[in-house]
């Protein structure tokens, strides 16, 4: 098969690009002809510029997986323990990811947005894989169009956690980007570099495994030669094999009663979630009429491959794109659908709903990536003629729904900082309530990473307090509770007892403001603990004046005699006198 064919079609297809340029090459058009492509094009940019900003927003300090893949992969003085790599990591290879979360240690003190910044070129290079693939017979405004709906989901609100948690980000996209990238060149019938990125992804993550089996897939539909098709079940079958002799921890005891059924929704929910991301049986029917649609499109391409026929799909500009032309399109679906069968079969003992899992977000929404072009390439020709509308509604749905998710991380943003007070004050309880793994503090401490940096600070401003700083509490300013003064200024305790290592909630409003940062010390005025503030409180702000995120959060150091919470602002300590346990948090 020639490489034209291939590509897109014959001779008449290269004739329409050549009449209908590309966007970005505006030749020969008047300044109302560029407007469509000038708009496309800043829409193609919105989500990924809204994915950077979400990086910069996010907190300084790492989460949960980071934790514990660095102490596992670094030895008690800090050193990269190269052996400890091999090892899997919940079932995963970890090769990549822990070498990442190592040197993101030694160079970048162990914070947050590096990887975040990492997580954004990696989906920018699955993005760019992506656009790569579209067929030569999908050009100019119906080009910009798709590739501006490409960009909406997969950069979509969904993954914000991948940016925002640069953490899950590098855990995820380590293995998918690659695997994406590798199909991409397949498409192109590029196999060395389809190989090498598919070990990278095999090194990454689990979620890359697949991929071995869908670049035959590829190389079939191209029509590739027979050895050519083989050789990456071969290679997959070597990547098999040394994951399953590489060391693997013990697993959890999956605790429900299932039936097939279960691993069948866990599967669903997977490729299904991005269109549904409360209700589990949206998600289901979702994911598998994804399934579906993809099965009636691959019969279809199957049947015509099988026949070498193409007097049907002619690769012109309002027929169906020939079945090499999409080749790696069919492919990415079927990455989708082994991944939510792997997801089913290893996540389905635990509940059937588990695909609804964020962490889970790249999936599905590579998926609808799939079923966008599919069908403005080989579907309808009512949806190919319309293939504008069609993936900008599409990727607007989709970002829309991701709302729920995005939230929900964002929420986390301003809890976290707690953590590095806990940590600087070894509060073992809260951190193991926040998946940081105490056992590995003294690892952490002597490599120096964030909280253990100069630029630590309980944010209370230049000359505030800090931890193990002295404040006289003989001037601290009483801050009683609601009743008691003006509607704008009161505060509580709504945790209690205040003790050490312990997560203490509450509230505070100064002249209708949150405190600038919150403060514990001992009976004599030594800060022993700190946390966050500007936490939202909707219930607070219904009967007093002032901001809705009057909340904050604190720990104190498991030690602390007789606890003393204060709220700083503008140089005055306010001493919250009112605890009560409300059950608030």
């Amino acid at each position: 098969m020639s490489e034209s064919a291939r590509d897109g079609g014959p001779v008449a297809t290269m004739e329409t690009e050549r009449e209908t340029p590309e966007p970005g090459k505006p030749a020969k058009r008047g300044l109302l002809d560029r407007l469509p492509y000038w708009a496309l094009w800043a829409l193609t940019a919105v989500p990924i510029v809204l994915s950077i900003a979400e990086v910069v927003r996010a907190p300084k300090i790492n989460h949960a997986d980071y934790w514990v893949v660095l102490g596992l992969v670094a030895d008690k003085n800090g050193n990269l323990d190269v052996a400890q790599l091999f090892h899997l990591y919940h079932e995963h290879p970890i090769v990549l990811v822990g070498l990442v979360f190592w040197l993101d240690a030694k160079l970048f003190a162990g914070t947050q947005p590096p990887l975040g910044f990492l997580s954004v070129i990696l989906a920018a290079g699955m993005f760019a894989a992506l656009w790569s693939m579209l067929p030569r017979t999908l050009t100019g405004l119906r080009r910009a169009g798709v590739v501006a709906g490409l960009s909406g989901l997969v950069f979509s609100a969904g993954t914000v956690e991948y940016f925002g948690d640069g953490m899950m980000g590098v855990q995820w996209l380590l293995g998918l980007a690659p695997a994406v990238i590798a199909i991409a060149f397949a498409h192109h019938g590029k196999l060395i570099p389809a190989f090498l990125f598919a070990f990278m992804g095999s090194l990454g993550h689990g979620v890359a495994f697949p991929v071995w089996i869908v670049l035959a897939l590829v190389l079939w539909l191209r029509g590739e030669s027979r050895v050519k098709t083989a050789l990456p079940l071969g290679l997959g079958l070597v990547v098999f094999v040394l994951w399953r002799i590489a060391p693997w921890p013990p697993s959890y005891q999956k605790p429900n009663v299932v039936g097939a059924d279960t691993y069948l929704g866990a599967m669903t929910s997977t490729i299904g979630q991005s269109w549904s991301t409360k209700s589990p049986d949206l998600a289901f029917l979702a994911g598998a009429l994804t399934v579906g649609l993809f099965g009636v499109l691959a019969a279809t391409a199957v049947k015509q491959r099988l026949a070498a026929k193409t007097e049907n799909f002619t690769g012109t500009l309002d027929g169906p794109a020939p079945v090499a032309a999409v080749a790696g399109w069919f492919g990415l679906a079927a990455q989708v659908v082994l991944n939510g069968a792997m997801i089913g079969v290893s996540r389905g003992g635990y509940n059937a709903t588990e695909g609804m899992s964020s962490r889970y977000v790249g999936i599905g929404l590579l998926g609808v990536c799939a079923v966008l072009v599919l069908l403005v390439t080989r579907g309808p020709r009512a949806l190919r003629l319309k293939a504008i509308p069609l993936a900008l509604v599409v990727a607007l749905c989709v970002y829309a729904i991701g709302n729920t998710a995005a939230g929900a991380t964002r929420y986390r943003y301003a809890y976290q900082p707690v953590l590095g007070v806990a940590m600087q004050v070894n509060a073992g309880g809260v951190m193991s309530k926040m998946y940081a793994y105490p056992d590995f503090l003294e690892q952490e401490r002597s490599m120096g990473i964030y909280p253990f940096t100069p630029d630590f600070t309980l944010g209370c401003g230049a000359g505030g307090p800090e931890l193990g700083t002295t404040v006289d509490l003989a001037k601290a300013v009483e801050l009683k509770g609601p009743g008691y003064g003006t509607k704008d200024t009161a505060g509580a305790v709504d945790t209690a007892p205040v003790t050490g290592d312990k997560q203490i909630n509450g509230w505070a409003l100064i002249g209708g403001q949150q405190a600038q940062c919150i403060l514990i010390t001992d009976g004599a005025g030594k800060v022993v603990g700190g946390g966050t503030v500007g936490l939202p409180r909707d219930d607070i702000s219904q009967f007093m004046n002032g901001t809705g995120r009057s909340g904050w959060q604190a720990v104190a150091a498991p030690e602390v005699k007789d606890p003393v919470v204060l709220a700083y602002r503008d140089g005055t300590c306010h001493r919250i006198t009112t605890i009560k346990d409300a059950g608030k948090g």
